[in-house]
């Protein structure tokens, strides 16, 4: 990949997070004042079941302000550099980003008639978690010796797998868990792959220090943990104030992988 095709993807990327954020703002001004006639419906017990609609709403803001502000902050800091590593912990930041917006349920359930409407949203949701945790799963691999140059073509095999995996994904959506997403189908093994990819993530980053004799890598592979887990906390538990918590992960990640990546490479 040139650097000026790197530029333009990463560019792309903090540019869609960005609107995202703006969708958030739109979706929390809609829903001040239709919150009322959304918590009427007899649709708002079955996708809302438990938690608080404003904590919800606050988390999932907070969390889509975490990822615009991260890749805004990481375009920045790292324009010049080449790093794979960071270019695909961008990505992963970007996943995060489109899987917070699960508050567009909110508005559909308003002019839906079945809930099974919903389910591309949740579909979009869970190719957000994906395309994130195979992006940190990719970032990793690069630290222990990946070819650079091949940036494009790997990006393009994890956006289709996402996008396949996502497709294929069993969703009832006739109960949703966590509230406004359709539940897992039984039996889809999403759980045990999705977190073996995160485990392998940071397990890159250990061999990676071992490879190159640098502690710095394992900073890197504590930073992918904080924010796998973040994600992971942001998502379960948005509608309870815990999901707070969550987006704190991300940023103390964040912060920890770009500080640690700077310091390998010692680029300026």
């Amino acid at each position: 990949m040139t650097r000026q095709a790197r530029k333009r993807f990463l560019i792309a990327a903090t540019v869609i997070s960005q609107i995202i954020l703006l969708i958030h703002l739109l979706v929390i001004i809609y829903i001040y004042f239709a919150q009322q006639q959304f918590m009427d419906t007899e649709i708002y017990s079955t996708i809302f079941p438990s938690g608080n609609l404003n904590m919800l709403m606050l988390n999932l803001a907070l969390q889509g302000a975490v990822s615009s502000g991260a890749l805004l902050g990481l375009y920045f800091f790292f324009r010049k550099t080449p790093s794979a590593e960071v270019f695909f912990f961008e990505f992963a930041l970007l996943g995060f980003s489109l899987s917070t917006l699960r508050i567009l349920a909110v508005p559909l359930a308003l002019q839906i008639t079945s809930l099974f409407a919903l389910q591309p949203l949740s579909k979009l949701l869970f190719f957000g978690r994906f395309f994130a945790v195979l992006s940190l799963f990719f970032s990793g691999l690069f630290s222990t010796g990946l070819a650079y140059q091949k940036q494009g073509g790997y990006l393009l095999i994890e956006f289709i797998i996402a996008l396949i995996l996502s497709t294929v994904l069993p969703l009832d959506c006739t109960l949703f868990d966590p509230p406004l997403i359709c539940r897992l189908g039984q039996g889809s093994g999403f759980g045990i792959a999705y977190y073996v990819i995160g485990a392998i993530a940071m397990l890159n980053y250990l061999y990676a220090s071992a490879l190159h004799s640098s502690r710095d890598y394992v900073f890197n592979a504590i930073s992918i943990l904080l924010v796998f887990s973040g994600m992971e906390l942001s998502y379960h538990c948005a509608h309870i104030p815990a999901g707070l918590f969550g987006a704190l992960l991300v940023i103390t990640g964040t912060v920890l992988f770009a500080h640690r990546t700077h310091a390998i490479y010692q680029w300026f």
